[in-house]
């Protein structure tokens, strides 16, 4: 069986959903924001600081999310997924593309750092594919509020795979826009990016 590698963000379509539903929580968490606003504002310089690491980022959505009930926090997740959806930017080739590799019986593998939470609802039909698998971000609800519990990013990609898969996996095809995937591409036969309008490119190794 060939396995395939899509990544989701820039690739599926063009918006950062994770970038999205940050932006979304504090136009809806403004009480939280105004409270905490000290420690939110240190939170996001340390993230632009280290914008791979989770502790900064965790920062930002505890204090965000700290004492909402698991009502609210549904109808937000739902409600910005709704958001999203009627509002990005889909890559119709990609897609076509995703869906031809499945009929030509290969095996999907989504790989993101997107949570597998807002992926599964924007994405329903690809989260309940018995060909495709989706590893990614995943959040957690805990200590009265809500933030990522494992970070699918970088090299933290392959680690989360190897967890998935054999370490002798090897794509026949994987598709991304960033070279913050190479860990993952480097596993590619043949890879290609996307460009900011959904063409694609050859991934030189």
């Amino acid at each position: 069986m060939n396995y395939i590698f899509f990544d989701v963000d820039g690739t599926l379509h063009r918006e950062d959903i994770f970038v999205a539903f940050i932006k979304f929580a504090i136009s809806k968490r403004r009480f939280n924001c105004l409270i905490f606003l000290p420690m939110i504002a240190v939170s996001f310089i340390l993230y632009s600081l280290k914008p791979k690491a989770k502790s900064p980022l965790n920062g930002i959505l505890f204090l965000l999310f700290l004492g909402i009930s698991e009502y609210k926090l549904n109808f937000i997740i739902n409600e910005f997924c709704g958001h999203f959806k009627k509002n990005y930017t889909i890559f119709k080739n990609i897609n076509e593309k995703l869906q031809k590799h499945i009929l030509d019986g290969s095996r999907v593998v989504i790989i993101s750092g997107t949570p597998v939470e807002l992926i599964a609802k924007i994405y329903p039909n690809y989260a309940n594919d018995s060909n495709i698998d989706i590893i990614a971000s995943t959040m957690k609800k805990q200590y009265f509020s809500y933030f990522l519990k494992e970070r699918c990013i970088d090299n933290h990609k392959k680690t989360m795979l190897y967890n998935y898969y054999d370490k002798n996996l090897v794509f026949s095809h994987g598709y991304s826009d960033s070279l913050s995937d190479k860990p993952i591409l480097e596993l590619c036969r043949e890879a290609y990016m996307v460009g900011k309008f959904g063409e694609l490119t050859p991934y030189c190794k």
